[in-house]
């Protein structure tokens, strides 16, 4: 009888059959693993509001005249507007920092609908007068000063300043921070109340930013802050971590 001498490479045949359920099984462990680890994550959103003072208004101030006799409303126009512009001036306001628009005429007995009588002044034309400022404060207080040039003879139609804060973008970093911060530590008590720990980030929402007035509440989808001269950020981050 011819006896059996295995060789090299049987031998390394006959071993991987032998393991290879084991090898199999082994990996498929690793990946249930892998996958019920991935489904053990939180979320959790972080939230940062601060108070800042805008560092730039926009005042417009419009008004207008009437009558039917167009020349003299033109000058009419011209001597309202240098009264606005002295009542500026004397306030501590720039010459760059005042802007003229052009006139808004309108004829009305030119209007293409309606059959009603005509109205007893032909012309009404209006006129805007633009500030641009970094002195917010200043803007905040000739704006509830308009009453002086009424008393003057100026018809107002609109005094509205807006607020901006240029300075956003370099506050913007450190909110972020600040509200991902947050999202940390609402996860870490999470975990801490269901016995485990949180591992690395799976995925990071930087969020909404907003810029809305002080008493603006956290619902009001249609506050923009832009009449606010304090302006509350809002910051809202989510985050997901993995647990383990």
């Amino acid at each position: 009888m011819t006896s059996f001498r295995p060789t090299l490479p049987a031998a390394v045949l006959g071993l991987c059959v032998a393991l290879g359920p084991a090898l199999a099984g082994f990996f498929i462990y690793k990946g249930i693993v892998t996958a019920r680890m991935a489904d053990r994550y939180v979320t959790a959103k972080g939230l940062v509001e601060r108070l800042e003072k805008s560092d730039r208004g926009n005042w417009e101030i419009a008004f207008k005249v009437s009558g039917n006799d167009l020349p003299a409303l033109y000058q009419k126009l011209s001597h309202d507007s240098e009264l606005i512009q002295a009542f500026l001036k004397k306030e501590g306001l720039d010459e760059k920092e005042v802007s003229l628009s052009s006139p808004r005429v309108v004829d009305l007995y030119a209007r293409e609908y309606g059959s009603g009588p005509l109205a007893p002044e032909r012309y009404s034309i209006e006129y805007s007068i633009y500030v641009n400022s970094p002195k917010v404060d200043l803007l905040a207080t000739l704006s509830g000063k308009t009453a002086d040039l009424i008393n003057q003879g100026v018809s107002l139609t609109r005094s509205e300043v807006h607020y901006y804060l240029d300075r956003f973008n370099d506050l913007r970093p450190s909110l972020i921070a600040e509200a991902t911060k947050n999202a940390q530590q609402v996860a870490e008590s999470f975990a801490q109340t269901t016995g485990s720990q949180i591992g690395g980030i799976r995925k990071a929402n930087q969020g909404l930013i907003r810029l809305l007035s002080p008493d603006a509440s956290p619902n009001d989808e249609y506050d923009t802050g832009l009449n606010s001269l304090m302006k509350k950020i809002r910051v809202v981050s989510t985050l997901e971590f993995y647990l383990k």
